[in-house]
């Protein structure tokens, strides 16, 4: 997915491409807190999603004062991309299980990304 959005205090408008997930209408992505694109988000903004190739009006807002919301999100999006782990500093044990003590600490630092359509 390709996010675009404006800089809140540039004005100009940037793109970067994330890996998402959905949860009906949701669209979820995360970032790493050392990333500052993130702040253009914090307390809501308009940006507009390509995905599969359809670019459509959203309203994003940051998660990132809310460790449990998106340490849930973050093992779940970890289940479906165990590859993006590393990412995320979250080793991974022998049997595919994320480890708990790094799962944990990076719900700290993650930032999560919540987008609904715009009607």
């Amino acid at each position: 997915m390709l996010i675009t959005f404006t800089g809140r205090r540039s004005g100009r408008q940037f793109t970067t491409p994330v890996r998402y997930i959905r949860d009906g209408e949701t669209v979820r992505c995360f970032t790493s807190a050392e990333n500052q694109w993130w702040r253009n988000l914090r307390g809501g903004a308009d940006v507009v999603l390509r995905i599969e190739g359809r670019d459509v009006p959203y309203h994003a807002k940051t998660v990132d004062n809310d460790p449990q919301e998106v340490k849930r999100w973050l093992k779940y999006y970890l289940g479906l991309f165990p590859q993006d782990a590393a990412y995320h500093e979250i080793r991974i044990n022998r049997d595919k299980s994320l480890v708990s003590e790094d799962l944990e600490q990076s719900s700290r630092s993650a930032i999560l990304i919540e987008a609904q359509p715009v009607r």
